[in-house]
């Protein structure tokens, strides 16, 4: 099945593209929608909850964010710049979801985690909904991703209302938060006809493809995540709670970024029939324009006023308020890296983004630890900063270097990888 677009010939448009401007913006509302919900169940929770509870919380929705991004990775940006096999994919991601929620839930038993054992028994139905978003928002119909976001707004909002009215405690508004979610998007992926019985079925190129692709995402954006559970095993929860209340507060920004990585693929992808200076003018401006957008968001996080960080986190605050810049910085650094990751995607570089992977991955998680054991949240949050800026630099210039050897590719997407 292809997914059908709607188009606009015109100057600067190529048939059969969609129209940029709208798909953009509605992009944009759905990341907004998406970015306040999260951010107001991250606000009720360390309001709610002791430094080590933030810390529990900011774990299980650190694995809600690798799931997805897992899911997204091996499945979800193939059919982006295939523009195709969208129903049948949903299975891949069903059975992704349904493994690393089992894991979860498991894990979360076992050290006595409502936090843990909640995100993994609502992941299938999350990464699902992520998938159905993500396909509307590229390739889709926007609208139906905003309809969405709707109604997951509405359900979070409920709980996020019952939890500061102290109706119920923390982990109820992760509950009402995790469960509404992935109820959505079982029923979207019904009404859309998508395939959601657990199964695996594509050829071995694919699958070598997505593999690699997953294991690239785990090494570097994945390895992120994964230091926040190495830096709580070996200096506490109550850093990883001080550098989540930091990024709560960030939230709009990261998930902006997100929103934006949903857009860059299929916008490289159009180019890849052109020529080197074609494609890195399309790279430059990308990255360009999602800075200019972020830019001032971060800013204004960074110089966030006393009386507001005390109402928006309560006594977590005074924690966080250090944090804010070098976190800040962290997520600037992100845009040109995204782009980069993007590029070498849709060159179908998998083995050059598997080295450099493994490279800036085996670096990350031992040096964020020793800096969190060494000088606490601070020292992990300037860690951070530093390996975005690192990242930054490999991943686009590793793409911009590849544009300079390769001859304009045709515009069909072919699943197997053609090395680095």
């Amino acid at each position: 099945m292809t997914v059908r677009v709607r188009s606009r010939a015109g100057r600067g448009d190529v048939p059969g593209v969609p129209r940029r401007g709208r798909r953009a913006v509605l992009a944009l509302l759905v990341g907004g929608l998406s970015s306040g919900g999260n951010l107001l169940v991250a606000i009720t929770v360390t309001r709610l909850e002791s430094i080590g509870g933030v810390g529990e919380f900011a774990l299980a929705f650190t694995f809600y964010v690798l799931g997805s991004g897992l899911v997204r990775s091996m499945v979800t940006e193939a059919v982006l710049a295939a523009g195709s096999g969208v129903p049948s994919a949903a299975r891949r991601v069903t059975l992704l979801g349904t493994a690393c929620g089992a894991a979860l839930g498991a894990a979360g038993a076992a050290v006595g985690s409502p936090y843990l054992v909640l995100v993994g028994l609502a992941l299938p139905g999350l990464v699902l909904y992520d998938y159905a978003k993500a396909i509307a928002v590229g390739v889709g119909t926007p609208s139906g991703a905003l309809f969405q976001e709707v109604a997951w707004a509405a359900v979070t909002g409920c709980a996020v209302l019952a939890g500061l009215f102290r109706l119920v405690d923390a982990p109820s508004v992760v509950a009402g938060w995790a469960f509404g979610g992935a109820l959505i998007g079982v029923v979207v992926g019904v009404r859309r006809g998508y395939a959601l019985w657990p199964g695996w079925r594509v050829g071995r190129a694919e699958s070598r493809v997505a593999v690699g692709f997953g294991t690239q995402f785990l090494l570097t954006t994945g390895s992120a995540q994964l230091s926040l559970s190495a830096v709580a095993a070996f200096a506490g929860t109550s850093v990883v709670g001080a550098l989540s209340a930091g990024r709560t507060l960030l939230g709009p920004v990261n998930l902006v970024l997100s929103t934006a990585a949903t857009l860059t693929l299929p916008y490289l992808a159009r180019t890849r029939a052109g020529s080197r200076a074609v494609r890195t003018r399309a790279a430059v401006r990308v990255t360009l324009v999602v800075t200019a957008g972020v830019l001032p968001m971060t800013v204004a996080v960074a110089l966030l006023p006393d009386a507001v960080g005390r109402l928006l986190l309560g006594p977590n605050w005074g924690l966080a308020r250090s944090l804010l810049v070098l976190l800040a910085l962290e997520s600037l650094f992100a845009v040109p890296a995204a782009v980069g990751f993007a590029g070498l995607r849709v060159e179908r570089a998998s083995r050059r983004a598997i080295l450099l992977g493994v490279l800036l991955g085996g670096l990350r998680v031992p040096v964020v630890v020793v800096a969190a054991v060494l000088f606490g949240a601070t020292g992990a949050a300037g860690a951070l900063a530093f390996l975005a800026l690192v990242s930054a630099v490999a991943w686009a210039g590793s793409y911009l270097l590849l544009l300079r050897y390769r001859a304009p590719r045709a515009r069909r997407f072919d699943p197997v990888p053609t090395g680095g």
